[in-house]
């Protein structure tokens, strides 16, 4: 059975796409054939990051075919971009460049295109935008698109949502908040939380002050923590590759790995 694995993470860059991006890779060095797909609808991140140059952004041209019928499993493929993770491949559906583009992503065209990649993929990897906003269901039109529908369709369907904080003092107090309110609106889903960008030496302690807020303020007793690896995150932003390909010894890879491995 395929699996949809939701990347959420706060305001405030705290490295939700790095994670999608070397998550999806490594389940697809395990063997597993994946989807991975840029739903932000404030503008994505991973083409960029993957160095591809996309005029037409992959899920943004799948949503339109969604709604008139037309999506195939071809067209899917067509349209998405195979990158290569060291001993597997990834399939990648870019997002939307220009931020104007949101209403493109509306709620009933997201659903169709999880709906026909989980059919073909083994795991479909969604990297999708902060905001769980809901108050312009009551401001708006009935009938209008929502800036936030294709972030709360993604993790409404997904089986398992990955929730990246970052592990300082201003990330930790965002992710609190953001926190309270993801599991308000998705009380049954099953949750992973990641402490992303941890720093050893000097900023141990503080490190350890994170964990531990978030098990006294938010209850997370259980959280990986994935090191702040500056060299391997420049050299695979640098060569526009994942870690498995860029710095496939780095420890930031191996606790990624590990990530993978239990998710």
């Amino acid at each position: 059975m395929s699996k949809l694995i939701a990347v959420w993470g706060p305001t405030g860059a705290p490295g939700r796409t790095t994670v999608a991006i070397n998550l999806a890779a490594e389940l697809a060095e395990q063997g597993q054939r994946v989807l991975l797909i840029d739903a932000d609808s404030y503008g994505g991140a991973i083409a960029p990051l993957l160095g591809l140059v996309d005029e037409a952004a992959g899920f943004a041209a799948a949503c339109r075919l969604a709604e008139s019928g037309a999506l195939t499993q071809d067209e899917l493929i067509r349209l998405s971009h195979a990158i290569p993770t060291g001993a597997g491949e990834l399939d990648v559906l870019s997002g939307i460049v220009r931020s104007d583009r949101w209403p493109e992503l509306s709620a009933e065209r997201v659903k169709k295109v999880l709906a026909l990649a989980m059919e073909n993929w083994d795991a479909v990897v969604v990297d999708v935008g902060f905001n769980l906003e809901t108050d312009e269901e009551i401001t708006s039109d009935l009938f209008a698109p929502r800036r936030n529908a294709s972030t709360l369709t993604v993790l409404k369907q997904a089986d398992c949502i990955i929730e990246v904080a970052g592990a300082d003092a201003l990330g930790i107090a965002r992710f609190i908040r953001a926190h309270d309110v993801l599991v308000e609106n998705f009380p049954e889903s099953l949750r992973v939380i990641v402490l992303n960008k941890v720093r050893s030496g000097l900023d141990a302690r503080n490190t350890a002050q994170a964990a531990a807020t978030l098990s006294r303020f938010a209850g997370l007793h259980e959280v990986y923590e994935l090191p702040a690896d500056d060299k391997a995150i420049t050299a695979s932003f640098a060569s526009g590759k994942p870690l498995s390909t860029s710095a496939k010894n780095s420890k930031l890879r191996k606790q990624i790995q590990t990530l993978a491995g239990n998710v």
